[in-house]
């Protein structure tokens, strides 16, 4: 199995219903399929805990998408705009070093 080193973990922390589209448009627009997404729950910064007891949990939507080091600027930018990140509650995004990991591809298959 083939290991890369420079590479980088770009998450994105979206609000429900956000990821499959945003992980749809990464595969049209930028031949990306290294993407997956998961779900969570939490309290937002905002939420009133204090006149609710705990809090009301939101459903969260979790886009962890592997990149080179030399796409990671470019796929960020396009992430942080797609998503709308610039919003209010557009969700997070951060992105870290990796150490090592494995391409993930697709098979070929036959038409």
């Amino acid at each position: 199995m083939q290991k890369e080193t420079n590479t980088k973990l770009i998450t994105c922390i979206l609000p429900k219903g956000k990821a499959m589209p945003l992980q749809e448009a990464l595969v049209e627009k930028k031949k990306l399929q290294s993407g997956n997404f998961h779900f969570g729950r939490g309290v937002g910064r905002d939420f009133q805990i204090k006149h609710s007891g705990i809090g009301e949990q939101e459903e969260r939507e979790i886009l962890e998408v592997v990149v080179t080091e030399n796409d990671a600027e470019n796929i960020f930018d396009f992430i942080y705009q797609s998503a709308e990140i610039d919003k209010a509650h557009g969700g997070i995004i951060y992105m870290t070093q990796l150490h090592n990991s494995t391409p993930f591809e697709l098979p070929k298959v036959d038409d």
